[in-house]
Order: C-alpha cells, then sequence, then structure tokens
C-alpha cells in the first residue's frame, strides 16, 4: 500500500466522494491506469492558460513560464490539444466580451502586494482538531490567482461549465454579477445577494461560498491554508463561473459569466480542518474504509491492489484495448474537479 505525501482538495473531494476510487488513484500498489483527460477538462484547462496568459502580460509583461503555450501544453494532454485550443480560445474571447476580465483587472489594479499567479504551493500545516489536538498536515494546491488589497485578502479561481452539454448549464446563485445575452438579470447582482465594498472589492456579505457551493468552498479553503490564511480567516473567496449554453454551431456555446465574491464562515473552515484529520489520519493508517472494521478494511483493500489485472495485456490489440476502455468507463468513473 502506497501513502500520499500531501492532500490536495482533488483527493479530500474524492475520499468523501468516492472511496474507492480514492484508493485506486492514490494508494493501491499497483495503479490501474490512469484515467485520460476528457473533454470537459481539457476546455476549462486550455481557458486557463488563455486567461494566465493575459493577466501575466498584462501585470508582468509576460514571463516565460506564464507564456500561453507553457501554460497549454503543461495543462492539457496531447489527445485533447487540437480541439482545446479552439475550444478554449472561444471561451477566453466570450470571458473578455462580457466585461468580466476587464472588471477583475480593475480589482488587480487596485492589488497593494504583487499578485501571484498559478502556482504549485506545498506546505505542512498544523490543523487543529475538535477537542484541541493538533495535528500537523501536509497540503499541497494549485491556486489560481491570489493578491491583496490593504486587509483584504482574495483567491479567485476560473470554472467552465457545461461546455460540452446538451443543454444549458445555469450560473450557481448569489453571484455578485452576472453577464451575458441569454438567461434573466445580466448586468445585475443576483436577487438575494447584499453587496458590500471591502477594499475596492463587492463582496455578498448575505451568504457564504459553502452555502453557494460547497466543493469551491472546500477547495479554496484549502487553497488558503496552503497559503498562509488561518483556520477563521476572512479571506474572500472568488469564483469566475463561465455557464455555457449549446448552440446550432458546434463547439462555441454561448456563455454567461457569473461572479462570486464571498467569505467562507469560521464554522465551515472548522469542518474542514476535520475532514483534513479524517482524510489524513485514514492515509497514514491505511485504514481508508473508515466505515468497516479494520480486518474488513483490510480485505478490501487488498481486492483492490489486484484491480490493475483487469487492465493488463496488449494494448496494441485493438480487442484487448477495447475492454479496457469500456472496463475503465463503467468501472472508475473521471473527476472534473
Amino acid at each position: 500500500m502506497r501513502c500520499p505525501e500531501y492532500l490536495s482538495p482533488t483527493s479530500v473531494d474524492l475520499f468523501f466522494k468516492d472511496r474507492t476510487e480514492f484508493y485506486l488513484r492514490y494508494m493501491a500498489d499497483k495503479r490501474p491506469p490512469r484515467i485520460p483527460q476528457t473533454k470537459p477538462m481539457s476546455v476549462g484547462s486550455a481557458f486557463d492558460a488563455y486567461v494566465k496568459a493575459y493577466i501575466d502580460k498584462m501585470l508582468f509583461g509576460g514571463r516565460p513560464e506564464f507564456e500561453f503555450e507553457a501554460l497549454f501544453e503543461a495543462q492539457v494532454e496531447a489527445h485533447n490539444r487540437d480541439w482545446a485550443r479552439e475550444a478554449g480560445e472561444h471561451a477566453f474571447e466570450c470571458y473578455k466580451a462580457s466585461g468580466a476580465l476587464a472588471d477583475l483587472m480593475i480589482e488587480l489594479g487596485h492589488a497593494t502586494h504583487e499578485p501571484r499567479l498559478e502556482s504549485t504551493v506545498r506546505d505542512t500545516v498544523v490543523i487543529v482538531g475538535p477537542t484541541g489536538e493538533k495535528v500537523e498536515i501536509t497540503l499541497l494546491g494549485k491556486p489560481d490567482l491570489y493578491f491583496i488589497i490593504g486587509d483584504a485578502h482574495l483567491l479567485n479561481d476560473w470554472k467552465v461549465n457545461g461546455f460540452c452539454g446538451k443543454r444549458a448549464t445555469s450560473p450557481k446563485p448569489h453571484y455578485i454579477m452576472v453577464r451575458g445575452d441569454w438567461g434573466r438579470g445580466n448586468g445585475n447582482p443576483h436577487k438575494d445577494a447584499q453587496l458590500m465594498t471591502i477594499s475596492n472589492i463587492n463582496v455578498n456579505v448575505a451568504t457564504t461560498l459553502e452555502q453557494i457551493y460547497e466543493s469551491w468552498a472546500r477547495q479554496l479553503y484549502i487553497y488558503a491554508r496552503v497559503l498562509g490564511e488561518d483556520s477563521g480567516s476572512k479571506f474572500i473567496a472568488g469564483i469566475e463561473q463561465l455557464a455555457c449554453k449549446p448552440t446550432a454551431e458546434k463547439d462555441k456555446p454561448n456563455i454567461r459569466v457569473a461572479s462570486f465574491r464571498s467569505r467562507i464562515s469560521a464554522e465551515y473552515q472548522k469542518k474542514i480542518d476535520e475532514q483534513l484529520i479524517i482524510v489524513w489520519t485514514a492515509v497514514k493508517t491505511g485504514h481508508i474504509f473508515i466505515e468497516m472494521s479494520e480486518e474488513e478494511n483490510k480485505a478490501r483493500c487488498e481486492q483492490l491492489d489486484n484491480y490493475h489485472e483487469a487492465f493488463e495485456g496488449d494494448e496494441d490489440d485493438p480487442k484487448k484495448k477495447r475492454h479496457n476502455e469500456w472496463f475503465r468507463e463503467i468501472t472508475r468513473e473521471p473527476s472534473n474537479f
């Protein structure tokens, strides 16, 4: 059994979503083949490359590590690149045309410290448990954007949702602004949002990010901890959601952009701390299936260690390759975080 060296938002999410897939992906001695990047995943990664290359050029003149091609090839797998290059560019141009990018650049213009773009950050942090115990946990995150305006710390992440969908994807509620030419309320905040300006940032103080979408809150809180924010911190969690609606023109959906700026409650931050301790304890002890006894957990892990045998064989054999792809599809669903 392998033991992960760190936890990431993706691994923590997967632990509570699908324990079997968590074990296969992170702990099995003989791991089955990695699930290939899907089209929805690749368009999000391609959009990331476009928007970060643009921001870096505007702020820093275009550093080599943030050039589009460098980011694109690092984030988009080869089998998707031809498609994702055009799809990601379409998403970026829609984002830019909506005015959301211009508003983000205005926020960045108020930054009192140098903004941090895409960076892999790894650190060991002290998590305090519900009974006061202190646990050292190594976390890894890849925050999209982090900047400071006075006393306000803002973490921002981009999401591209429904690009390959067959029906419209609606934005999550409680945004501070939505922009587009379909749907209701364009050019306005959500009807239930209550905006307060904090250090030149409009923040929805009527609700918290975990009430909008829990997975977003967990992700950004883990990013915040690895960036040095303490539990209970009042940092601002920002999401730029690109919500897509299919059109008659293939691979060019109509896109609305919903911008979110909210807090994450101290109570929810404590909940994530408790979840981090549960996952870290499980990987360190090997007791992954926490609902099982130690004996049942051991038997289940041994069973999954042999899972790779279903994929063994000559991948050049078309029949075997089709079988492997079919088996992977029905037993291991890709997770798009």
